[in-house]
Formats: structure tokens, sequence, C-alpha cells
């Protein structure tokens, strides 16, 4: 499988004769002037991603006077690509996002008996994977899960549709209906469940209820966070014991776009597994240019096996 990652380089290494290769534009100047190097606290992150420059921009209004979402929206991967004098690549994987030092997530509290499945799940993890994460098996990422890669959001005033670019799913979408329709009496539980949303001030709400229990939360993979604090390009946010949910599971999202910077927010409730509500520790987009759309990319259940423990 491909990522977003490899498979811009397939495409840059196809310019490298006469381009620098960027693996993701606009990055260097949307980080602030000054960079320090420890965060105390996630108030104090969030503050800083309201700082930099792309959210101090004007926010585009769609039709309907709110706040227009549309466009296609990154989470730049943490690798840095540069093109010296003479021609050669230098690839900088991940070595970007050490210098800085972010607070951890927040994590869900699960009743003991729960916590005990997810401990055991964590110990088997192979590096930051396993066999038993149902992303192995091509199934949907399901809610809040799936708002971890790019993503591309078409808007209207009577209902939203989210694109997402997933590295192990392929293509999957969700329609957020903004109608003033309820949620369906007679609801199946699905993947992504069903999404009825509307607008707080400049903020699109969503309720999301009829989720399936065959998802997780999180998991030790994590996801990427853009820059925040003036490095070159973004660091990893791991919710590792963030992972199991009951069909009782229910969300409710928060996407707030500040110029062109897109929050997400989210608060899971599970009154089988949870001893509380699980407010996550915020996530963040830029807005891509206008020539960036989402990769296809596909799934083959087959890669699980690829899974193994180190030999001695």
């Amino acid at each position: 499988m491909k990522s977003r990652f490899w498979l811009r380089i397939s495409r840059a290494t196809i310019l490298l004769s006469t381009a620098l290769v960027v693996i993701v534009p606009g990055v260097a100047q949307n980080t602030p002037a000054s960079k320090p190097r420890t965060v105390i606290t996630n108030d104090e992150l969030q503050k800083r991603y309201a700082d930099l420059p792309i959210a101090k921009l004007a926010t585009p209004r769609a039709v309907d006077s709110h706040p227009d979402l549309s466009g296609v929206w990154l989470n730049p991967f943490p690798a840095v690509a540069e093109k010296s004098e003479n021609g050669t690549i230098s690839f900088d994987i991940g070595g970007a996002r050490t210098s800085v030092r972010y607070p951890l997530p927040s994590m869900p509290s699960y009743k003991p008996e729960y916590a005990a499945k997810v401990k055991a799940i964590v110990d088997s993890q192979i590096g930051a994977s396993t066999p038993l994460d149902p992303q192995y098996d091509c199934k949907p990422m399901g809610v809040p899960r799936a708002s971890m890669n790019a993503i591309q959001i078409v808007q209207t005033p009577k209902l939203t549709v989210i694109l997402y670019e997933s590295n192990f799913i392929g293509q999957t979408f969700r329609i957020i209906y903004t109608d003033g329709r309820p949620h369906p009496k007679d609801l199946d539980t699905s993947f992504l469940g069903d999404s009825i949303g509307h607008w707080e001030g400049d903020t699109l709400v969503v309720d999301v209820t009829g989720l399936n229990d065959e998802t997780w939360l999180g998991g030790g993979q994590g996801h990427t966070e853009p820059p925040a604090l003036g490095e070159k390009s973004g660091h990893q946010i791991v919710e590792k014991f963030a992972i199991l949910h009951s069909d009782q599971e229910h969300v409710v999202e928060r996407y707030t776009r500040h110029g062109n910077l897109l929050t997400y927010e989210a608060r899971v409730e599970d009154p089988v597994m949870f001893t509380e509500p699980w407010v996550l520790t915020p996530r963040h987009w830029f807005l891509g240019g206008p020539e960036d759309r989402l990769l296809e990319s596909s799934c083959e259940s087959r890669d699980k096996s690829h899974i193994a423990p180190r030999t001695p």
C-alpha cells in the first residue's frame, strides 16, 4: 500500500530535473516566528495553532453566510525532501518531528473489564501495529478515527460531504445532513453511522449515532498533526489506548474554520465501556492548494499477514 508520502515521491521524481521536491506545499510560511522547544499544556498548543498566520486569514463564506469548509484539507506527513545543487535528493523522514516536545493526547477512561482488554491488545502489539486492528481487514475506520488523514469537504446548504483518503481502506465518504431532518428511528448500525449537522455560530456541529462495534477509536499508529511551533513538518499524535468501543458509541463532532486552518473536536460517549465521555485532543488540517486532490488508494486484507514478531 502506498501512503500519501510515497505517492508524492513517485510523482515528484518526474520533476527532479527542473524543480525542488516539496512533499507538502506551503508549510514553512505557516509557522510562527518564535520556536519554543517545549509545550507545557494542550491549551498552549491550541493557542499556537490559533496564532498561525494561516489562521489569521479571512475565512470565506458560503452562499448561506456560514463559513465555507469546502476544499482539500491536509495534515502534512513528517518528512522533508530537499534537492541539492548537484541534483541529489535528501529525505528526512520523521526527523523533523523530534525537535519539539508535544503534550500527550487525551485517552478514554474505560471500565476495569474493558481497560484490561485494551491493555492486552496494546501489550500484544508489534511495534505500533497488530493484526487485531480492524483496518487491516479493510474495514472503514469509523468515527472519530476516520479523521486522521487528508480529507476533502464539499459543502452545500442542505448537506456536507466528507471524502476520506486512507492508506489502508481506500476511499470512503460520509454525508452530513444539515436540512433539519432527525436521525432515522429504525437505524441499522454501520461503520460510519448516521450524521446530522447544524451550525452553532461559525462551527458545524455533527451528531453521529448508529455506529457498529467493528472499528477502533484510534490505536498505536496514530496520526499526523501539522506543525504549530516552527518545526519543518508535522508531528505524530498517538492515542495508543483509544481502541475499543461498543455499538452504543455516540459522537458529537465540531468543525471550525479559521482562515486556512480547520480544527476538529469530538466528544465520544459510550455508556457500555467508558466511565465518562472521552474528549479528544483537537486535530487540525491546513487547506491544500488549488491543484491538491485526494490520492487513490486500495486495500488488500492479506497485508496483515506481514505483521509478525521479530525472531531472535
